[in-house]
């Protein structure tokens, strides 16, 4: 019999950030055991979070099961969210640093949990490697989309897809920083090719640490713009490890660099890149980051 929603315990966290009200916000319901697809919509409509994930009893083979609801409807996967309830899970302790495996709609996500230098952990989630394509809208007519021009891009950097995102490199941040797409255009032609996503970054990042700083458009899926984007940023590691910009070792291994994004929107957050492998071949891709619980409580419906 499923239980009424009435309260349940539930926390406000933002991932890819230390700074309360930086990076990107996630809901985590913890005790959603028993809820269903109607009941855990209402609580997500209610914490209004871009997403929220509500964690239920793992199959065989998983050490955990998660679904990931937006206010309006369930999604396949989430990573923002998922860096947010292992964040909650090591806090609360029932989690400790080691390696682990999410059962969700998308498929099976391995999960590593690391003890990260100043508090707290980094939650570390391998995304899926795609093929790569050119970008099938051409250069010109995607950045009159975007609201720049030619003359922005990264001319050492292709246009390309992976999935249903395309990735635009151009060569200046304040650039990055002045697009203001044609929102209902930029849908309408990403609907022509099957693109949900622009993720569009340049090299000129902000800090001396960091590879890249991007921005992530998705009006398809009904977010104009994401502050920070776990998913998108697993193909953008790949996608700089091919056209070299990440070294990977002749003899191969494990490249870690620091990717921007959120800082044109007032949301500063940073993601850890690990692109395994060696030059001309990625055999593997992970997205980590931290995060800080911002609230905790009950909620009623």
């Amino acid at each position: 019999m499923l239980r009424p929603v009435s309260a349940t315990r539930a926390a406000i966290i933002d991932a890819f950030t230390r700074a309360p009200g930086q990076g990107n916000r996630a809901g985590v319901v913890p005790d959603a055991a028993g809820f269903d697809e109607a009941a855990m919509q209402r609580l997500a409509a209610a914490v209004a979070a871009s997403e929220t994930a509500f964690i239920l009893e793992p199959p065989s083979g998983a050490t955990h099961r998660l679904r990931y609801f937006t206010p309006a409807a369930e999604i396949a996967f989430c990573g923002h969210a998922t860096v947010a309830t292992f964040h909650w899970l090591a806090e609360t302790g029932v989690v400790a640093p080691g390696r682990y495996v999410v059962d969700c709609p998308a498929g099976r996500v391995p999960i590593e949990v690391e003890t990260a230098d100043g508090g707290g952990v980094r939650v570390w989630m391998n995304t899926p490697l795609y093929p790569w394509e050119p970008s099938p809208v051409a250069g010109a007519t995607l950045m009159g989309l975007l609201g720049g021009s030619q003359a922005m891009r990264d001319s050492a950097l292709p246009l390309e897809r992976s999935g249903k995102n395309v990735y635009v490199a151009l060569s200046r941040r304040a650039d990055l920083a002045s697009l203001v797409p044609r929102w209902d255009a930029l849908v309408s032609e990403g609907e022509r090719h099957g693109i949900g996503g622009f993720y569009v970054f340049t090299r000129d990042a902000a800090e001396p640490g960091s590879v890249t700083q991007g921005r992530y458009f998705a009006p398809a899926f009904g977010i104009r713009e994401d502050p920070v984007t776990g998913s998108a940023s697993g193909p953008l590691a790949e996608y700089l490890a091919r056209h070299s910009v990440l070294a990977l070792p002749s003899d191969g291994g494990a490249v870690r660099v620091r990717a921007e994004q959120g800082d044109a929107m007032g949301k500063p957050g940073r993601l850890d890149l690990e692109v395994t492998g060696a030059p001309g071949r990625v055999e593997s891709v992970r997205v980590g980051g931290l995060a800080v619980t911002v609230l905790e409580g009950s909620l009623r419906v």
